[in-house]
């Protein structure tokens, strides 16, 4: 098993790589639901260090490809030579587009790998690794993994996504009221009217993204998760120091230092799906 994170600033990478077997990166432009959004000569600055620490980097592609063909294109002719582990994607259009290129493709669709038959054909197609759904149950997932015939990634902390728009719906709505806010950044929260919990939400050109108001986190089942290839702490929301906390975690599991950072960071941690059963009547 390795474990991989994001980050939000470059100053942290040297103490994240002491913990993280990899990075995922997203690109300024081309990129969403990241931590950070690096540009050209950044990224092949961190390539080189990534390289040059035996660790592996991957970069975020979550937005369909829609209109970004060319300018896709023209990226990945600019960065073909660089040092990058794979690329995880959440079209699979990318098969299409990447079948010129030698990148390895790491499909992520977030909800929609639910069983092993629709992850294993996808090694039918030259792609190299998937996420496993992140809406069904730890029984769901220990099948699938027995079945497994490919590298398995999934996400084991972190907020989850639970609804996307491609509409502005801030903008709509400061714009309807009349009102000038100030809502590009991540500090946003969105209450339903009969709930009591807040929900992380925030606007980007690619749209509006709507979290679960917890975090989710798989720390107490690490030993039934074992034969996962890839463990993903995803630190959307957080900080790098945060992140580095829960690497430190997941590198050395502990009862008590779980309660300690649920206490520092004012946090109650839950299981996500892993006993709900998505079905509706």
């Amino acid at each position: 098993m390795k474990l991989l994170t994001n980050f939000y600033n470059l100053e942290s990478l040297d103490e994240i790589l002491k913990y993280a077997d990899g990075v995922i990166i997203g690109l300024s432009g081309f990129s969403t639901r990241e931590t950070s959004y690096l540009k050209l000569e950044e990224l092949e600055e961190v390539s080189k260090k990534i390289k040059s620490e035996k660790k592996e980097l991957y970069l975020s592609f979550k937005p369909f490809i829609g209109s970004q063909k060319d300018g896709l294109l023209t990226l990945f002719d600019l960065i073909k030579d660089f040092y990058i582990t794979g690329l995880i994607v959440g079209d699979i259009g990318y098969y299409s587009l990447l079948k010129d290129y030698n990148f390895k493709i790491i499909y992520n669709p977030e909800t929609t790998l639910t069983n092993s038959y629709d992850i294993n054909i996808l090694k039918d197609y030259g792609i190299k690794g998937a996420f496993i759904s992140k809406e069904i149950t730890l029984t769901d997932i220990k099948e699938i993994i027995k079945l497994k015939e490919l590298p398995l990634y999934m996400t084991v902390h972190g907020y989850l996504n639970m609804f996307y728009s491609k509409r502005q719906l801030l903008k709509s709505y400061f714009e309807y009221l009349d009102i000038t806010h100030d809502y590009n950044h991540d500090k946003m929260r969105i209450k339903e009217e009969k709930r009591v919990s807040f929900n992380p939400i925030v606007e980007d050109s690619f749209g509006t993204h709507i979290y679960r108001s917890e975090v989710t986190s798989y720390i107490d089942y690490l030993d039934e998760l074992k034969e996962l290839d890839y463990f993903v702490v995803d630190g959307i929301f957080h900080t790098d120091e945060y992140i580095i906390d829960i690497l430190k975690l997941f590198r050395n599991p502990s009862k008590d230092l779980k309660e300690a950072l649920e206490n520092k960071y004012k946090e109650k941690w839950d299981t996500g799906f892993f006993f709900k059963k998505t079905i509706y009547k």
